[in-house]
């Protein structure tokens, strides 16, 4: 579905000429490796659409959308040194190939440029943005420490994963000059997709299935939580009712926005597709078990 946006090739050919003028160094080469790594693109999409929705065309957005995506990059980049990640996407990770000193400062770099990126737009805009960094780095030391309730599990995977999806959404809002009412509607968008998608991949990491990705630490996640309290059976389903609710609140919050009905048509299908696949392998492997 992704690959059928228009704004989605937008995005790619933006990545595209940020790597040619990446710098001319051993530290550009472990960029260009961080970059070319293959992804859905979806937290830039998700801004994108959000603005365009508010009839704001995509090349007024696409700066936001690629501060949003390098520091995503930087996240994964950094992650993968807590975690020990020496696969990521199919591929060895930074990590593995350039070493952590590297690849921490890969990262740094990442996240500099996003704050250039960033800097053109509202204060408002960038205020929301750099709230986003703040959260996302709360929650992986969040991670680091989970002892395993359910109520600091939502808190941490709210400010590691979910804040970055929310604040997407938003600034497109922020961008268009939504109502407060529709950019709210919008941050709560993101959020429960966010949430929604990592609850998913940590049932889909629990349950086994290949996600392309190797770490050689794991985190206290919800199925596990789970399934310390309750039969193995019962934990799996209480994890797919909670994505499936996450997503059908998500689809919800765009209910009422002042906005194209087919930009919110496709924010919509967002959430299927970055959800209904992985839903039902795990439904799958949960009738095996």
């Amino acid at each position: 579905m992704f690959s059928a946006c228009d704004e989605y090739h937008f995005i790619n050919k933006e990545l595209a000429v940020l790597a040619r003028n990446l710098p001319d160094s051993p530290l550009g080469e472990i960029l260009s490796y961080i970059l070319s790594a293959p992804g859905k693109r979806v937290r830039p999409l998700i801004l994108i659409l959000s603005a365009e929705a508010l009839d704001i065309p995509p090349a007024h957005s696409m700066s936001a959308a690629m501060a949003i995506e390098l520091v995503h990059a930087a996240s994964l980049a950094h992650d993968d040194i807590l975690d020990h990640g020496v696969e990521r996407r199919g591929s060895p990770s930074a990590l593995e190939r350039f070493g952590p000193e590297a690849s921490l400062l890969a990262g740094d770099w990442l996240i500099s440029r996003s704050i250039e990126l960033i800097s053109g737009y509202s204060q408002a805009v960038i205020q929301a943005f750099s709230r986003a960094c703040m959260d996302m780095a709360e929650g992986e030391l969040m991670d680091l420490s989970c002892t395993g309730s359910p109520e600091e599990y939502y808190q941490c995977i709210s400010k590691k994963t979910a804040s970055l999806f929310a604040t997407s959404a938003k600034i497109g809002g922020l961008i268009g000059e939504g109502r407060r009412e529709d950019v709210a509607r919008l941050e709560s968008y993101g959020q429960h997709l966010g949430l929604g998608y990592q609850i998913l991949d940590d049932l889909e990491e629990y349950l086994g299935l290949d996600q392309g990705k190797i770490s050689q630490k794991t985190s206290i996640t919800l199925p596990k939580i789970y399934a310390s309290r309750k039969p193995r059976t019962t934990a799996i389903q209480m994890c797919i009712r909670a994505i499936a609710d996450h997503c059908d609140q998500a689809k919800a919050a765009l209910e009422g926005l002042q906005a194209d009905d087919g930009i919110v048509l496709q924010l919509q299908e967002i959430v299927d597709e970055m959800t209904g696949r992985g839903l039902e392998r795990c439904r799958s492997q949960k009738s095996l078990c």
